[in-house]
């Protein structure tokens, strides 16, 4: 019989295949890093296109790019200006309601309502003073009520259970998903709102017309 070389342990050489990098995690992160820098970039573009179209009174149009930018996975910074964009174009029109749903969901994603009425970076709002007020005022309540929930109390949107002792953002204000969101926010259902205010503006001035000529030129008998 021929002896067998037997070489130790340990002293086999590795081939060129097990000695090759795994970078195949590597380009995984880097491809989402890219997709991520590519999609926030996209953001930015919307956000400055929906800044023109208000600045151009084009209110339906700047609604719709905003709306795009929250559905682009936007930065918190862009999430902030996107849903402060909603909040000017509901105020341009007159829908407090819906600007409040919108300006809230602004604070509690870290917005300054007061920072962002000067901040050039953010569309101008263009209202009337009334509704100036009521949104400095209804933000006010959001931070003042955000500041005094309970430290225990689960984050919003959490699944765990609430503390029963104390009130929380939703039962100070109302939540999105109560009655309040049963307001049609899309853009359909902000032109029909537009329409039947000026319905409502003609039939009002028509009637105080003949009422006028009535008054001016009474029918002699």
């Amino acid at each position: 019989m021929l002896a067998r070389q037997i070489k130790p342990f340990g002293t086999r050489r590795p081939s060129p295949r097990s000695l090759k990098p795994n970078n195949k995690g590597g380009r995984t992160c880097c491809r989402a890093q890219v997709v991520l820098v590519q999609a926030n970039a996209k953001a930015d573009a919307i956000l400055e296109k929906a800044k023109a179209k208000y600045k151009e009174g084009d209110r339906l149009q700047a609604m719709k790019l905003y709306e795009d930018v929250l559905n682009e996975e936007p930065t918190a910074d862009q999430k902030r200006a996107a849903l402060f964009g909603v909040t000017a174009v509901h105020a341009a029109f007159g829908d407090v309601e819906l600007a409040q749903m919108t300006l809230r969901e602004a604070l509690r994603n870290g917005l300054d309502y007061e920072k962002a009425l000067e901040d050039p970076t953010y569309v101008q709002m263009v209202t009337s003073p009334q509704i100036t007020i009521q949104l400095r005022r209804f933000s006010q309540q959001v931070k003042n009520a955000m500041a005094n929930r309970p430290p225990t109390e689960r984050p919003y949107g959490a699944g765990r259970s609430r503390p029963t002792g104390g009130q929380d953002l939703d039962a100070i204000l109302g939540s999105a998903g109560g009655v309040q969101a049963e307001v049609d926010t899309s853009i359909g259902g902000i032109a029909r709102r537009v329409v039947l205010v000026v319905l409502a503006g003609v039939l009002l001035g028509t009637a105080l017309w003949f009422l006028g000529l009535e008054y001016l030129f009474p029918k002699i008998e």
